[in-house]
């Protein structure tokens, strides 16, 4: 399993880019593209108590030892897919033996969700029509929206 992670950028604009890259990779790699993962956190790339994302990214692969040969291919790679999302690119490559990777995969479902396997909510089952619900239901009390302190207030002014 190799892991891409990705930090100091758009995490949804790398949803894209893991797409175009995964087949590339695999390739050099030679490995299914299900081996492959792409990690993008929301998260701020900081130097010197200025954000730098988008100027500065940094690119962590996590890959298996016997994959190392293919490192500055990878980081082309890499580089060609990053290079218009970023101005200043560092790529750290950091590598485990496969007898230190655990997987436990349930084999009752997808290994991995996908456009075609995942359940969309439509706008028919929003929150407001729980809410709406809720609202009638007998005992249902709307909020109020009045002056809480209007008493309160009439004694601090004397009485007025």
């Amino acid at each position: 399993m190799i892991t891409v992670s990705i930090l100091g950028t758009d995490p949804y604009l790398v949803r894209q880019i893991s797409k175009e890259m995964t087949p590339r990779l695999a390739d050099i790699y030679e490995c299914k593209k299900e081996d492959i993962n792409f990690y993008a956190p929301e998260c701020l790339f900081i130097h010197d108590g200025v954000e730098q994302n988008t100027w500065n990214v940094l690119v962590r692969v996590h890959a298996p030892l016997k994959v190392k040969v293919m490192e500055k291919d990878v980081a082309k790679i890499i580089h060609e897919f990053m290079k218009d999302a970023c101005i200043n690119l560092a790529i750290e490559f950091y590598y485990y033996s496969q007898d230190n990777r655990y997987e436990f995969i349930d084999d009752t479902h997808p290994r991995f969700m996908t456009e075609v396997n995942t359940v969309l909510i439509s706008d028919d089952d929003s929150l407001e029509d729980d809410l709406h619900d809720e609202r009638d239901e007998e005992g249902y009390e709307e909020p109020y929206l009045g002056n809480v302190f209007e008493d309160f207030e009439k004694k601090i002014n004397g009485g007025k």
